[in-house]
């Protein structure tokens, strides 16, 4: 599981660290949902209990709920590595 969530949050540190390539006026383009839709298959596929925020962040696709989502599975994957 650790390894399959630093996977996930190295892709969405990588949507945040390139805008340009992967935002148009702070929402995903076409190459970043790609980026973003492979990270949110790792999430769901480790942790079933994100689904309703990986809903969201689809929905919505800007630059800001993709923070949240990269914070909360940053502290998600510390908690899974404290245990």
């Amino acid at each position: 599981m650790k390894k399959e969530l630093k996977q996930a949050l190295i892709l969405l540190n990588k949507l945040l660290e390139d805008e340009e390539s992967f935002f148009s006026m702070e929402y995903l383009n076409s190459e970043g949902r790609k980026l973003f839709e492979e990270a949110a298959r790792i999430i769901l596929a480790v942790a079933p209990f994100m689904k309703k925020r990986i809903v969201k962040t689809r929905k919505k696709a800007d630059i800001y709920t993709i923070r949240v989502l990269r914070d909360d599975l940053r502290d998600l994957l510390n908690k899974v590595e404290g245990e």
